[in-house]
């Protein structure tokens, strides 16, 4: 078994056991030759990590929200995953005082995500599998398309069009060498930085799925980064 591989079995165990809600909206995973299906009009390769990953679990629901008509064309127009809302699609998290919905892209949205970035001109392979939005923010998680280099770039792409996506850009966003090194960051928020819910967060019904320290969420990354 590989290191990301083992990695992801990890942060499963972890899920299941500190944020159940969060592991029983997870798809199944995806065989090989069923990715290599979607990606086979694809002139790139796809790195062993993206395999791992969508092996693993093919993001949340790939169905479409409840929306009604005016709400589906609020969300749809101009957004490649605009449709894939409602809680079987959402993550919906509580850190300090933001309130952030995330969302593991099915690897045919994810696939979506970068024709939708071609399109827009921007020269680099980039697969984006997840995406987290507050109030002011929209975050992309994104994977280098390069076997050898699978770079995982946590990047502030809001308002941003896509030609601006540069190698100056990415430089200077959060980024981990490896699927593996976020994993093991995201495990580590999950057995150690999950909070018990509070009082008011309790009030609201389904209002969030799991409220996490933002101190120990710093440290965490902090000492990732290192």
């Amino acid at each position: 078994m590989t290191e990301p591989i083992e990695t992801l079995h990890r942060f499963d165990t972890a899920l299941h056991q500190t944020a159940p809600k969060i592991a029983s909206r997870l798809q199944p995973g995806l065989t090989t030759a069923e990715i290599e299906a979607q990606i086979a009009s694809f002139s790139w390769e796809l790195p062993q990590d993206a395999y791992d990953l969508y092996q693993w679990h093919n993001g949340l629901s790939s169905k479409p929200g409840k929306l009604n008509l005016a709400e589906k064309l609020l969300r749809v127009k101009g957004k490649w995953h605009g449709e894939l809302t409602g809680r079987e699609n959402e993550v919906h998290l509580q850190l300090g005082n933001r309130f952030i919905v995330a969302k593991f892209l099915p690897l045919d949205y994810a696939l979506a995500g970068h024709r939708h970035l071609k399109l827009g001109r921007c020269s680099i392979d980039l697969l984006p599998f997840s995406i987290l939005t507050d109030s002011k923010n929209t975050i992309y998680c994104m994977m280098r398309l390069d076997p050898e280099q699978p770079i995982v770039y946590c990047a502030n792409g809001t308002k941003l069009p896509p030609m601006r996506v540069t190698e100056s850009f990415l430089s200077t966003q959060p980024q981990f060498s490896r699927l593996s090194d976020l994993i093991a960051f995201l495990t580590a928020v999950c057995q150690q930085g999950i909070q018990p819910i509070s009082a008011i967060q309790k009030n609201l019904t389904d209002a969030i799925d799991c409220e996490l320290n933002p101190a120990q969420f710093d440290r965490f990354y902090q000492q990732q980064k290192s």
